[in-house]
């Protein structure tokens, strides 16, 4: 049985969870369901998807997280398979219905990502500063969606390059690349060293 104290903030927490999971303990699967459930649907809410398609395929990986889960077999992490299997299975549903060309790793825009600040991440106390907000979300518009997912997976979500090349079916060097790039556009394009400052130090609030 799991031990109901078991604290959720522990490092070594997913690990523990895996255990359990793959020893048949389904409240340690509901945990981590629910840990995961909402930042998984954040995540495909990116890709401009409805959120009953988001829904449907959550449902569908944790039914065969559970029903595969004595062979459960996880090489980076589980957040970061969890959110490769997201990814995967939304990008598939939008290639059957021809909203997306087939993704290909060398292919910048050939999907879909949207990526903008969170009022309640960056305070905003002066007119100023939403005008600076304002000059920042235009930018980020002017990346491409692998660069856009790239900043999103690695701050807003944490995952180390490894588990974002591993999400994006790129090399980790592609990934540096990917980031690199999108942060030689945006420190080209801003009207002011202050306006590149709060935005890394927005992003460093992750």
């Amino acid at each position: 049985m799991t031990n109901p104290s078991f604290d959720l903030h522990q490092p070594y927490e997913d690990q523990y969870l895996v255990q359990q999971i793959r020893s048949g303990d389904y409240t340690a699967f509901t945990r981590l369901y629910n840990k995961y459930a909402p930042a998984l649907t954040q995540y495909g809410l990116k890709f401009n998807v409805g959120l009953p398609e988001i829904e449907d395929s959550l449902h569908d990986i944790f039914v065969w997280v559970w029903a595969n889960r004595q062979k459960l077999e996880v090489r980076h992490s589980i957040k970061s398979y969890l959110f490769k299997s997201i990814r995967t299975s939304i990008l598939h549903a939008l290639e059957k219905t021809n909203k997306v060309r087939s993704i290909a790793p060398e292919e910048e825009n050939s999907y879909y990502f949207e990526l903008e600040l969170s009022p309640e991440n960056l305070a905003l106390q002066n007119e100023n500063q939403r005008l600076v907000r304002a000059q920042v979300a235009g930018l980020l518009n002017t990346l491409t969606a692998k660069q856009k997912e790239v900043i999103y997976l690695r701050y807003y979500e944490g995952l180390r390059f490894e588990d974002i090349a591993a999400n994006m079916n790129l090399s980790v060097k592609a990934c540096y690349k990917i980031m690199g790039r999108a942060i030689t556009t945006l420190r080209e394009n801003m009207p002011n060293s202050r306006v590149l400052l709060l935005f890394l130090l927005y992003l460093q609030q992750f």
